[in-house]
């Protein structure tokens, strides 16, 4: 806000000179607009003219300012005699003379967001340097290098200049190359890369640095880059560039970045083949690890307790033509499995002795093998104990003549010992013959006095 008793007598002078000017209409007296362009610094005299014609003429005070564009300001100075001071002190440079009049408001940014408008400053190299290197200050950013690695999109929106791209073709990086010349390429930054340029061949160019960056930044081996899919690229930040550069072909992208060519059939050999060779490297690094946790020194043991081991061997093993322990000899392992060590059993031999009465441990414990081992032959080959009477279906079991005839265990063996029925014992069940068993209880049962007289009393 201008006031008076703030003013010295040169500025009062001057502001009465300007009043003369515009009661009379006549002109400010000669070389008076020229003396103040040879000053340095703030010019006191526009300053206080500029003050007066806006606030106490115009009525335009600093928090209104936002409201004009600089034509209309322009306007206003020329319709109030300050075409001279416009044209011979600031060259036309309408915020020249804000700044110079308001240059307080100019430092605290309180004019920040009119000045970085619409109006068409950004015409002005000057004012596009401030504008960028503030923002990058206000962001905290202390080192030119890391600029490529923030989303300028969205501060620039925050800081309310994202227009100034329209004068680089919309172009991040070609707004930072201007600001700081020579110091950025294409391909570094993060967010928002322009990937379609005027030369195809600049935009592989501008991929193959990109990549080359990322690979070397995330310390990726020729393997690993080999082994990359569409995933693989998404995951280091690359999708954008394969879907736009190399239409979302990640073996066009890797063709390029070992060859420098796209689609050229004889390199595309000698890159699926370097892929089957990296991947079954990698395949062999995994069987080294998997083996390396289930060993005992050289030696793998019981690989059948590790399910999650054994599946993966297998599916390789399988995969190469090879059996479990073939493969693992390969990995300089010696493989040492119960199924293979296992002697080969005779069905015929455990069916004697079984007949002659041994138990399945009893059996194991001669042949050298286990209990389960023995079931589950006698199992697939009998269909069953050895000692279970064939036919099946002309016997029956104790518990089967308990439940049919209301007998009790002792009465059912006493009349088998007396009669010298067939009695086949096996490991869960004794089995008599139908046809000699169920007519001797069906008598018993006619003739026992005292079976008939516990049938009445409980029955």
């Amino acid at each position: 806000m201008l006031r008076l008793f703030d003013m010295d007598r040169e500025q009062l002078i001057a502001l009465a000179e300007y009043r003369d000017v515009l009661e009379t209409g006549q002109f400010f007296r000669k070389n008076f607009w020229q003396s103040e362009k040879n000053k340095t610094g703030i010019r006191l005299n526009c300053q206080v003219i500029t003050k007066y014609c806006l606030e106490y003429i115009e009525g335009i005070t600093v928090d209104k300012l936002p409201e004009y564009n600089l034509k209309q300001l322009k306007e206003i100075f020329i319709k109030n005699r300050l075409s001279g001071m416009l044209q011979t002190v600031f060259e036309n440079d309408v915020v020249e003379v804000l700044k110079n009049a308001y240059p307080e408001e100019f430092k605290i940014r309180k004019l920040t967001e009119w000045m970085w408008s619409k109006h068409g400053i950004w015409d002005n190299d000057k004012y596009v340097i401030e504008a960028v290197q503030y923002m990058v200050l206000k962001e905290g950013i202390r080192r030119v290098e890391l600029i490529p690695a923030y989303d300028w999109k969205r501060r620039l929106l925050k800081y309310n200049i994202y227009n100034v791209l329209s004068r680089f073709n919309w172009s991040i990086f070609k707004l930072f190359d201007f600001v700081y010349p020579g110091r950025f390429h294409p391909a570094d930054f993060k967010y928002k890369t322009k990937w379609r340029t005027d030369s195809t061949r600049e935009s592989y160019e501008n991929a193959y640095r990109l990549m080359e960056k990322v690979f070397s930044e995330n310390q990726l081996g020729s393997d690993e880059i080999l082994l990359l899919n569409n995933t693989g690229f998404r995951r280091l930040g690359l999708i954008s560039m394969l879907l736009t550069v190399f239409d979302g072909n990640p073996q066009y992208a890797k063709e390029f970045y070992f060859y420098k060519t796209v689609g050229n059939s004889e390199n595309q050999k000698k890159l699926q083949e370097n892929i089957r060779s990296a991947s079954a490297r990698k395949e062999d690094e995994n069987i080294k690890k998997r083996l390396s946790e289930v060993c005992t020194g050289k030696f793998i043991y019981n690989l059948h307790s590790n399910n999650s081991v054994y599946s993966f061997l297998k599916r390789c093993a399988k995969k190469r033509g090879l059996k479990i322990n073939e493969l693992v000899e390969q990995f300089g392992y010696i493989y040492k499995s119960s199924r293979a060590e296992q002697k080969a059993l005779e069905p015929k031999q455990i069916w004697d002795l079984r007949k002659n009465g041994l138990t399945y441990i009893e059996i194991a414990e001669r042949l050298g093998s286990n209990p389960t081992t023995i079931s589950a032959m006698c199992k697939k080959y009998f269909g069953g104990d050895p000692l279970i009477p064939r036919p099946i279906e002309d016997y029956i079991t104790i518990q089967e003549l308990m439940d049919q005839h209301r007998v009790d265990h002792k009465t059912i063996m006493k009349l088998v010992q007396q009669n010298n029925f067939e009695n086949h014992v096996t490991i869960r069940n004794r089995y008599l013959k139908k046809s000699e068993i169920i007519p001797s209880i069906l008598e018993y049962k006619k003739q026992s006095l005292h079976h008939q007289a516990l049938l009445s009393r409980y029955c």
